[in-house]
């Protein structure tokens, strides 16, 4: 399997107003249920299961989650949202997650080959907010991908294309 080195020295980056606040108005939401994995608070969410004190991998999922895993791990992360999705009616996943691992076994199980998965490209690079320099404006670094994992996917795909979140088109993901 192809893999990409994250060279990043840390895995704390913090997810900019700008992507959550379009994952909410996807979900109809002013807040999510669950923050999944994040180390400090940093979206609205309900619940935060914070890196050292809760294991979300490890945790039940329920309700909107967001995911914005560390990139060197993030195929743990979207394993799971699959099988939570795929276990659940009323559970759904919105993840940012690296837009390099098309290549790759788990993108093409869990992303392009699940019916369950809307996704799109960002039109741009996306730059992640750095912990203690919430002040300063985030550096454009990484091409982005977001996914959104739930029974209701091709609802989410229909209405992708009234409202153009993000600026660009999503897809569904279809069986093989």
């Amino acid at each position: 399997m192809a893999q990409k080195n994250y060279t990043a020295e840390r895995s704390d980056y913090m997810t900019p107003f700008s992507i959550y606040s379009t994952l909410l108005q996807i979900a109809q939401r002013e807040i999510f249920d669950i923050d999944v994995c994040c180390s400090r608070k940093n979206i609205p969410a309900i619940h935060h299961f914070i890196d050292g004190r809760r294991d979300g991998l490890k945790e039940v999922w329920h309700g909107d989650c967001f995911l914005n895993p560390p990139f060197k791990t993030a195929v743990k992360w979207i394993r799971k949202a699959v099988e939570v999705v795929k276990d659940s009616d009323n559970t759904r996943v919105f993840a940012v997650i690296p837009a390099d691992r098309l290549e790759t076994k788990y993108y093409q199980e869990c992303i392009l080959k699940n019916k369950y998965c809307v996704f799109c490209f960002l039109p741009y690079k996306a730059g992640f907010i750095i912990p203690g320099q919430e002040d300063q404006p985030p550096k454009p670094s990484q091409k982005i991908m977001i996914a959104i994992f739930s029974k209701d996917a091709a609802v989410i795909n229909y209405a992708w294309d009234f409202h153009n979140w993000f600026n660009t088109l999503s897809f569904l993901g279809r069986e093989a």
